[in-house]
Order: structure tokens, then C-alpha cells, then sequence
């Protein structure tokens, strides 16, 4: 994947988002509050989501499995529920 190469050849499809993560975290560091939590300063933990979305599609999944739900719950209603 960081080689930027995809299957046939070409840019990987996620490569674009990987490539965005690793410059953020050339300036990235990782503060250290007084009660002991830690947060990134430059947010890259968005940029972050973005690759993995990317990767794993989780949340398009979720979403396609709530249309579906409603799909069949919506025609479930028009049957009259049978």
C-alpha cells in the first residue's frame, strides 16, 4: 500500500489518502495534558479515519445495511405488514 502501487498497476486507490496521513504526521506531535490524556495537535486523526474508511469502507457498509433495513422495512409497511 505505502509503495503507492495498485493491483494493476497505476495509484493504489487508498495511496492518495496515505499520502495526506504520513505528511500530517511529519508535523504532528502528541500533547500531553496535565491530567494525563493525550490528544494529536494537528488532527490528523481525521485525516487518519479518511485512510482507513478507505481501506476498510466500515462505514459505508453501515450505511448500506441501514438503507437495506429500511427498504424492506418500508415494504413491509406498503404489504401491510405480511
Amino acid at each position: 500500500m505505502s509503495s503507492g502501487r495498485g493491483i494493476a498497476g497505476g495509484v493504489g486507490r487508498c495511496y492518495p489518502f496515505f499520502a495526506e496521513f504520513k505528511e500530517c504526521l511529519k508535523t504532528e506531535s502528541i500533547i500531553t495534558q496535565s491530567d494525563g490524556k493525550r490528544y494529536w495537535k494537528n488532527n490528523c486523526w481525521q485525516v487518519r479515519e479518511d485512510y482507513f474508511e478507505c481501506l476498510h469502507a466500515k462505514k459505508e457498509w453501515a450505511m448500506v445495511r441501514r438503507v437495506n433495513e429500511e427498504e424492506k422495512r418500508q415494504a413491509e409497511i406498503s404489504t401491510g405488514g405480511q
